[in-house]
């Protein structure tokens, strides 16, 4: 007879193993993996566009950002959903420490980007949605999936460019930035 801690050990192997085959596989499609307490087990986050990754986006503390490979903190780089309470949760707010790498620990060390399809905070007419990348853009090392962040010498106090598989956004720079109360 087995005893009864050999079967629990094998459950969690089998499970942990289907857990990173999956996770595997998701990656090759271009598909993030996140866990939710809230809203069950595996959701996929399409990162083949902008737009898959964003068009709903996510509650703080949004999707784990990396720079060159490694997991950044939420003080370095996040993208979460606007606040509710003020009917902005259809734009993408991207907060990120300035200069680059840094944790912000408070909002003058940083630099807000504001992605508002629908001008619910008044950025619409700013964001470009099928943008052209500027010559000089070049890559942060952050990327998110497939989508990464460019930032441009001629243009980096205006706008950031996510660039992904589909195509490239321009998010326009809330400065000062911009809050609800």
């Amino acid at each position: 007879m087995r005893p009864a801690w050999l079967n629990v050990s094998r459950r969690r192997f089998v499970l942990g193993s289907l857990v990173a085959l999956v996770s595997l596989l998701a990656i090759e499609a271009g598909v993030i993996l996140i866990w939710s307490h809230r809203a069950g087990p595996l959701i996929g986050v399409q990162t083949d566009s902008v737009a898959a990754a964003f068009d709903r986006p996510p509650a703080f503390p949004g999707y784990q950002w990396a720079r060159n490979g490694w997991k950044v903190p939420w003080q370095e780089l996040v993208t979460f959903e606007g606040a509710r309470h003020c009917s902005w949760q259809s734009a993408t707010f991207l907060s990120i420490g300035w200069p680059l790498g840094t944790r912000a620990s408070r909002a003058d060390r940083s630099r807000l980007y504001i992605r508002d399809p629908n001008d619910v905070v008044g950025y619409r007419e700013r964001l470009i949605r099928n943008a052209t990348i500027p010559h000089d853009a070049r890559p942060t090392g952050y990327q998110l999936g497939s989508i990464q962040i460019y930032f441009s010498p001629s243009d980096q106090d205006q706008a950031v460019y996510l660039v992904a598989p589909a195509g490239a956004e321009r998010w326009p720079r809330a400065d000062p930035m911009t809050g609800c109360m």
